[in-house]
């Protein structure tokens, strides 16, 4: 009786129905924002393994070179 309006329009219903849409958009939002923090997530995990080998290359060559500069004999370099 207090829910209604004269020309049978429903309050409560109306409100009910609102906050389902609002629950629903609610939930569709979590959801896309749980999987593209996850996407990003695994793509920060495989360039954080790309660093590591590359450092871990760089780190050899390094070493390679210094080496191979380390046996020139005096006078040999660039100048």
């Amino acid at each position: 009786m207090g829910s209604e309006r004269p020309d049978g329009f429903n309050y409560i219903g109306h409100m009910s129905d609102e906050i389902l849409t609002m629950l629903g958009v609610g939930v569709a939002l979590g959801l896309f924002i749980w999987r593209v923090t996850d996407r990003l997530d695994r793509k920060i995990d495989a360039l954080a393994k790309d660093h590591q080998s590359l450092a871990r290359e760089l780190s050899e060559l390094r070493g390679e070179i210094r080496g191979r500069l380390g046996e020139m004999p005096a006078g040999s370099g660039a100048r």
